[in-house]
């Protein structure tokens, strides 16, 4: 009896094992998935010297590292609704990306306003894209030209300006 069991098992495993007369598998080619461009979404916050400090606009060029990208519109390097998501609710934000050249990084040109003022705090958050095989930390970014300014326009030099990132 345990004979005819070993002959229906090996039976068995010997039809399982064979049957396409293509070969194996892949032929032994490694099948690697596409790259997929990643997401950083990096916050710009100002800081003062108080926690109640008020100002009415803000200005600021951002230097991206290299790999890391902005979608635009079509003309003009107009970012897309959604790129850059100002903070204070009713601020009004515009951006203009400039792409990288043989001479500079790429970087992105920003202003937030609102006509009521807003506390330091978040300003906006910046929806960036990482090439595949990207490292980016939030130092990785350089802030250049902030400005916080007042009701009148006239800039607050204590207002200084943070980056984090929140992910990536």
């Amino acid at each position: 009896m345990k004979t005819v069991w070993l002959v229906l098992v090996c039976a068995f495993l010997a039809a399982c094992g064979s049957g396409s007369k293509e070969g194996s598998g892949t032929g032994g080619k490694v099948m690697t998935p596409d790259q997929v461009t990643a997401t950083a979404r990096l916050q710009i916050a100002s800081q003062g010297p108080t926690a109640d400090a008020v100002l009415y606009a803000a200005q600021f060029t951002l230097h991206l590292p290299q790999g890391v990208t902005l979608p635009t519109s079509t003309e003009g390097g107009l970012l897309p609704p959604g790129v850059l998501v100002p903070a204070p609710s009713g601020s009004y934000a515009g951006a203009t990306y400039l792409p990288a050249t043989n001479g500079s990084a790429a970087s992105v040109q920003v202003n937030i306003t609102h006509p009521g003022g807003f506390t330091v705090g978040p300003l906006a958050t910046l929806n960036c894209s990482v090439s595949p095989g990207t490292d980016v930390a939030a130092t990785s970014f350089t802030l250049e030209a902030f400005s916080a300014r007042d009701g009148n326009g006239i800039e607050i030099p204590e207002i200084t300006a943070h980056l984090a990132l929140l992910k990536q």
